[in-house]
């Protein structure tokens, strides 16, 4: 991981591609220790689109029926129980659709199968539950959980990928350990029942990646974004409006930045698309890190400088946030770079960068610290212009 400090803020460089869908992305920024003691070996993650900066996650195989809900820094917020169901082998979480239109769900998948014995597989559903992240965490029990009871066309699979599609509410599972892994649709609408249920589906074969021990994975919110998982690295797909997905996935994916992680099988979406997140397992008494990879600009690349022609300041993220957060930008030419922090009267309280920059996409992370909760606005300034103005608030 490349870092430079200045003036006590990590700048963070990029890769950058050059396809007509660029999509840049920063290094890792540590958002700070998983701080619940209960989880240890968790296994997937995802994105809240019902509660603002609330990450979701749950335990391996072997483990109790309950999802763990923290925040992007990794406070411990509350812990799910879900009743009536059990956790054979769950592998992966998502956050989607499903038959209520506007309600969110959770779906976590009991899709490990490390010697390809279970004939069937399954997928629970619930509606997301709503997390007060202003009160302390409390055990909940969750009812009403269904269960979709699947099994593979052509034998059994271990798997540990599990997605969502937001456009269509068609669930995802990609197999592991094949040389070129199968990728498997249900299509909407499943057949969920109430638990227990002896009802069993066959997934749709749809097609292979040229990947192997594939471990994770998510669909951005929009539907445009695909992340697939490995050990050592992720893998990115754009999809083109009204695409079916699998065939979106048939196209070579790219890379995105990624530092392995011990046993890191859990990747995911931020809910406003700013980034994903990764989590790994505990290992060797040394709790899991919650990191966080920013998209730095989501603009199309010059195909001749292979330089952004636009200049543009990011909203930070997380908005609201409460000890730190992430401001990017991107400049089209060599400049003296000034970014300003302001208090609600607009007045300058901060300048954390203040020096000749080159073109291209940069981020700061920005730590409020000493400042109190409240309303505030953060300037980029080009060669002593202004450019442009955002605010951001700070919960405390």
């Amino acid at each position: 991981m490349l870092k430079i400090a200045v003036r006590g803020i990590v700048l963070l460089f990029t890769i950058t591609f050059t396809s007509a869908h660029a999509q840049e992305f920063g290094f890792r920024i540590d958002m700070g220790l998983i701080q619940s003691d209960a989880i240890t070996e968790a296994s997937g993650i995802a994105a809240s689109r019902k509660n603002p900066g609330v990450l979701w996650t749950h335990n391996d195989s072997g483990g109790q029926n309950r999802i763990f809900a923290f925040n992007t820094h990794g406070k411990h917020l509350g812990i799910y129980v879900i009743a009536g169901i059990q956790n054979r082998d769950w592998e992966d979480i998502a956050v989607g659709p499903g038959p209520i239109d506007g309600e969110e769900y959770v779906y976590i998948g009991d899709i490990g199968d490390n010697s390809a014995r279970y004939d069937k597989k399954y997928i629970y559903r619930i509606r997301e539950p709503r997390v007060d992240t202003t009160r302390t965490p409390t055990d909940t029990i969750i009812t009403k959980a269904e269960r979709f009871v699947f099994q593979y066309p052509d034998g059994n699979r271990d798997a540990e990928t599990l997605m969502v599609d937001p456009p269509t509410g068609d669930i995802y599972v990609v197999s592991k350990r094949e040389d070129k892994v199968h990728v498997y649709r249900a299509p909407y609408p499943q057949n969920f029942y109430s638990y227990p249920t002896t009802h069993t589906d066959t997934l749709e074969y749809v097609t292979m990646l040229n990947s192997w021990a594939v471990v994770g994975g998510d669909i951005s919110a929009s539907g445009s974004e695909i992340l697939i998982k490995s050990y050592n690295k992720i893998d990115y797909w754009h999809r083109e409006p009204g695409q079916v997905l699998w065939q979106a996935l048939q196209q070579n994916p790219k890379q995105v930045p990624y530092v392995p992680e011990p046993q890191g099988e859990a990747v995911c979406w931020a809910a406003d698309g700013s980034g994903y997140f990764t989590l790994s397992e505990e290992r060797n008494n040394r709790p899991a890190h919650l990191y966080f990879y920013p998209r730095l600009e989501n603009t199309i690349v010059h195909q001749k400088t292979k330089m952004p022609f636009t200049f543009k300041l990011g909203q930070n993220y997380p908005n609201p946030f409460n000890a730190s957060t992430l401001i990017s930008y991107t400049i089209c030419k060599k400049s003296l770079v000034q970014v300003k922090i302001l208090n609600p009267l607009g007045r300058e309280i901060r300048r954390p960068v203040n020096e000749v920059q080159q073109p291209g996409n940069h981020s700061i992370l920005f730590n409020a610290q000493n400042l109190t909760s409240g309303i505030y606005f953060y300037t980029l300034l080009l060669d002593g212009k202004t450019s442009r103005t955002k605010r951001m608030l700070l919960l405390k």
